[in-house]
């Protein structure tokens, strides 16, 4: 149980920080960077806490990849996906709660000038930091999704068996690399909890983008398992033959 605890208050911390990044920060001059280090930083703050008890996934699509190395088992990946998407859908309404209070704060108001603006019109405006694309983008979103999703999966995989590099840093930069890469494309999301979680509340068309992203999330995590194991398999063979 301990371990699912886990996964969900890292989830909570990487999708609750991140999107609030986003939400809190609409009322001024948003920087793709700062966006990037609140997912990044909050990650790798997340996987240093939580990493000794759970290994620090906080993605279905890392779990996924783990369970087909079998560096997981079945039976807790279940468990972990279930904790990851209560963890994200608790971030969202938490984000959400917050929204009264950010609504009253001196920068809404001066950026509305005196003007009034519900929770909801608020949210049906700017929405709850979920990942979109533009209309007709559909095979572009998933490619993105894809291949960034690929790479970062693979990263994880191959950095967290290596025992003199900080892993939980070196995945958290890369986050925020591949987040200021795809941010205008599709968000830069990797993962389907993060992608679930603020669509719930948002409704729509951030519903519809679903079936883009969590197939992409899901197909890239379990193909970056199988090109893990094959590097992975390198690796310790030529540590075996020094």
């Amino acid at each position: 149980m301990r371990k699912y605890i886990a996964e969900f208050l890292g989830t909570f911390m990487l999708v609750g920080i991140g999107t609030g990044s986003i939400v809190y920060s609409a009322a001024s001059t948003q920087s793709p960077l700062t966006v990037a280090l609140a997912f990044g930083l909050a990650l790798a703050i997340a996987i240093y806490t939580f990493g000794p008890i759970s290994g620090g996934h906080f993605n279905p699509a890392v779990s996924l990849s783990m369970a087909i190395q079998k560096r997981l088992s079945w039976v807790d990946f279940g468990g972990y996906i279930v904790a990851q998407f209560l963890g994200a859908i608790v971030a969202s309404a938490a984000v959400y709660g917050g929204v009264a209070a950010y609504l009253k704060s001196s920068t809404v108001s001066t950026a509305l000038s005196g003007q009034t603006m519900t929770v909801s019109q608020f949210v049906s405006y700017v929405g709850l930091g979920q990942a979109n694309y533009a209309t007709g983008e559909r095979l572009n979103a998933f490619a993105f999704e894809f291949v960034l999703t690929f790479l970062f999966v693979l990263v994880i995989s191959i950095v967290t068996k290596l025992t003199n590099v900080p892993a939980p840093l070196v995945i958290g930069l890369f986050l925020a690399v591949l987040i200021i890469v795809a941010l205008p494309i599709t968000g830069g999301s990797f993962n389907p909890a993060r992608s679930l979680s603020p669509a719930i509340f948002v409704g729509g068309k951030a519903l519809k983008h679903l079936l883009v992203y969590i197939p992409a999330q899901l197909i890239a995590g379990a193909l970056a398992a199988f090109a893990a194991n094959y590097f992975n398999k390198t690796s310790d063979e030529k540590a075996v033959k020094a």
